[in-house]
């Protein structure tokens, strides 16, 4: 239960950070935690109703954005066809590789929004660890998109695939201006 704890306090931190930035509508924000999705998963898959009913008790906007992953599913779940419908399966490296990129890529916009929201209170040496996971996280997208191409995944899956961690990039990369102009 601490494990679980301890990634819905996460969650819980990332969701009132996002609405101190004014992003509190369910598409944004859904858009906006896409990393924690596989945390989210290994809750679901773990956690028992009573745990579940007590995270959600203990961190109500831990269980605002499971409503609102919920809900996306559910919604995505009704449509008669999809864009993805005809990709096929990944590898399981692939998919596990995703998954990490798509929790570092939380863990940096969250880093990042600490930064910001504590400025000057911040060492330098934060901003500059946090820009070497940038960094890593970078290359650790590029590895993936050439992984992707080596195993003949279709053009249209790469496509989606750069799509949404083009998001995520385009957010961190803001992030990381901002922080380093406060920085100065």
């Amino acid at each position: 239960m601490e494990n679980f704890r301890r990634i819905a306090a996460k969650i819980e931190r990332h969701m009132q950070q996002l609405a101190v930035l004014g992003v509190d509508d369910a598409p944004n924000i859904f858009n906006r935690m896409m990393g924690y999705m596989p945390e989210m998963q290994s809750i679901y898959d773990a956690a028992s109703d009573k745990q579940l009913m007590a995270l959600s008790s203990e961190f109500p906007e831990f269980y605002r954005y499971a409503r609102i992953v919920e809900d996306a599913f559910e919604a995505e779940r009704k449509k008669v066809s999809r864009p993805y419908d005809d990709f096929g399966p990944l590898s399981e490296n692939l998919i596990c590789s995703g998954e990490a990129l798509m929790t570092m890529a939380a863990t940096l916009e969250r880093g990042y929004q600490s930064f910001l929201a504590n400025g000057q209170l911040q060492e330098p040496r934060v901003l500059q660890e946090l820009d070497k996971w940038q960094q890593q996280w970078l290359d650790g997208l590029d590895r993936y998109k050439q992984a992707l191409r080596a195993e003949g995944v279709e053009t249209q899956v790469l496509a989606t695939m750069e799509e949404v961690y083009g998001r995520f990039t385009q957010r961190i990369a803001a992030l990381a201006h901002q922080a380093s102009v406060v920085k100065k």
